[in-house]
């Protein structure tokens, strides 16, 4: 493994987050909710804030900190009955003191459902800027809930849930100018509030191609006014402020797309992987019960709920039998940072794919990616013969294989390794002879039948579309399409990109258009190597930044759309930041 950092580079990243999370001066104003960072009256019933000095940056110090993980702090949890939360208490919509007393916003909102379904005690814990993550390296708290920014530097000292939040710089405008978009920012002055939401403005002016005419406002309530004044076209700060109700009121539109995204995420001690994986779960459960889209609404005023990624599968753990044993392994990114070859699991590697084997598409552009990024950082690969499916995993778990492609974001394998950013969905279409009214086949509740197979979950699109027609479970893609053409059924439905070489090899069947149920693919990593986690996510996001992962899908992809449609780009989320390669291999596009 990689040095841990000294003290020194804790101060500095201590002094960077609050730049990066607050800005130097863009923090709201006292009107739009971020006052000065004080103590909370004495009758709250939270714990109090310690007395901390920040390190200066002159303290050189060779000491490794944060300290090495020995125990989860989901051992302390349980023991305890209690979960331990650092929050700001000043940053609402995200959380604040009510006048009550009571911790409210998103992020405190979100945190008492899963101390819910744990069934524990939750206690929120006053942290600031500055001492919040001094505070869970020394265990005063479990994890931090404190409008936390995923970005790069940080994955060095923390593990990261996913994200909860989509944060960022957003742009407000006047509601009927909207239909411009971000556009608007090159046709007339942008009210940017604060010094580093000028930065991200003029960063992001070269990548939109527009010259903004910026004016700085320290006041996010002046810079509203000007924007009502019609003084400015725009106003560009975080999104969270722009989403408070003085800012979110009739006249005026937040537009969608953000100017830099910057999502957030909880986050607990650097190799905690299973107070990490049991939270990312707990969070899969709230948004599978339907409850994340209330608790967002509750909190943000009304607005509509940010759409997190909903997971397939069951969990194979609950809060009681979650395994709290820290995994350990041999570090798969040391021997990247050695040079020896990549081993890969996952592929069919079929010396013959079937007529309509769709595995040949994927495995096609899964190698490609690995390539890909096996050249980034200087090194070989290794494809392992035989390890489609649970075979893969298997020679993972075993410490055989570096990494699993082309599996599913499953719940089933959380707790058991660890699961990279999507690097490209598939889902489920519908077929039919040209002649068929494929919406009267769906609606007859007896006849005529629709075709499926066993590998795929058809059924629920049938289920969920409140579809009743006959179905018929076929073994094969091949026993599937001779029933079609014979008039055995009137329709299809399966794996995308099956039907597409079915529709393919007969130009009397149609393609229905709509996907049903896209699912994210990703690759699986060991649970004890967050190094190689990191390195693996800011390749694949480089890669889905520079136009190579979307290079990659069109070629493979591409020639198996629906007839008169293109491939839908990749949608990726990105951290910002530095420490993209962590120091391996010497990158060349």
């Amino acid at each position: 493994m990689h040095a841990r950092p000294s003290i020194i580079r804790i101060a500095l990243l201590l002094a960077l987050l609050t730049l990066l999370a607050v800005g130097c001066s863009s923090g709201p104003t006292a009107e739009a909710v971020e006052p000065t960072e004080e103590a909370p009256p004495t009758e709250i019933p939270v714990e109090p804030t310690p007395t901390r000095t920040p390190v200066p940056a002159e303290a050189v110090n060779v000491t490794p900190v944060p300290p090495a993980v020995e125990e989860s702090a989901l051992v302390g949890i349980r023991r305890r009955g209690e979960l331990r939360v650092g929050v700001l208490f000043n940053y609402l919509p995200l959380a604040g003191l009510a006048e009550n007393g009571e911790v409210q916003g998103y992020e405190a909102a979100l945190a008492r459902h899963i101390a819910e379904r744990w069934g524990v005690d939750i206690t929120f814990v006053q942290v600031t800027r500055q001492t919040g993550l001094p505070m869970l390296f020394d265990g005063e708290v479990d994890m931090l809930a404190a409008a936390m920014p995923h970005r790069r530097e940080l994955e060095q000292y923390v593990e990261f849930t996913n994200t909860t939040f989509s944060g960022g710089y957003a742009v407000l405008v006047r509601a009927d100018t909207a239909e411009q978009g971000l556009g608007i920012l090159g046709n007339g002055a942008v009210a940017a509030v604060g010094e580093d939401a000028v930065e991200v403005l003029e960063q992001q002016a070269e990548r939109l191609g527009f010259q903004p005419a910026v004016q700085r406002y320290d006041s996010l309530t002046a810079a509203v006014q000007a924007l009502a004044d019609i003084q400015v076209n725009s106003v560009v700060a975080r999104r969270e402020q722009l989403m408070l109700p003085d800012q979110s009121s009739d006249g005026f539109a937040l537009l969608e797309e953000l100017l830099l995204q910057e999502p957030y995420a909880f986050v607990v001690r650097r190799g905690d992987v299973a107070l990490r994986d049991l939270l990312n779960l707990t969070i899969q459960d709230i948004i599978a019960a339907g409850e994340l889209g209330n608790i967002f609404s509750t909190s943000f005023y009304g607005l509509p709920a940010d759409v997190l990624p909903e997971w397939v599968g069951e969990p194979s753990f609950t809060f009681e039998n979650f395994p709290a044993e820290l995994p350990q392994g041999p570090s798969v990114f040391e021997r990247i940072q050695r040079g020896e070859p990549l081993r890969v699991a996952g592929l069919e590697l079929a010396e013959e794919y079937g007529r309509f084997d769709s595995q040949a598409i994927y495995d096609g552009y899964s190698r490609a990616v690995v390539n890909e990024m096996a050249r980034r950082w200087g090194v070989s690969v290794e494809e392992l013969p035989q390890t489609a499916g649970q075979a893969g995993l298997d020679r993972l778990l075993a410490g055989e294989a570096d990494l699993v492609v082309g599996l599913r974001s499953d719940l089933g394998l959380v707790g058991q390794v660890a699961l990279s950013d999507a690097y490209y969905t598939r889902g489920l279409r519908l077929i039919h002879l040209e002649d068929v009214n494929v919406l009267s086949v769906l609606d007859l509740e007896v006849k005529p039948s629709v075709a499926t197979t066993p590998v795929d979950e058809s059924q629920a699109i049938i289920e969920d579309n409140n579809y009743a027609p006959r179905v018929t479970v076929m073994e094969s893609f091949e026993e599937a399409y001779e029933g079609l053409l014979s008039r055995a059924y009137y329709a299809v439905v399966g794996d995308e990109y099956a039907l597409m070489l079915m529709a393919q090899e007969d130009d009397t069947i149609e393609v229905d258009e709509r996907l049903y149920r896209p699912q994210e693919f990703v690759m699986g990593l060991p649970r004890h190597d967050p190094d190689f986690l990191s390195l693996v996510n800011f390749t694949l996001q480089d890669m889905y930044q520079d136009g190579t992962l979307d290079e990659l899908r069109r070629q493979y992809f591409g020639p198996y759309q629906p007839p008169d449609t293109e491939l839908e780009p990749l949608q990726m989320e990105v951290w910002p930041g530095d420490g993209s390669y962590l120091g391996i291999g010497q990158y060349s596009p």
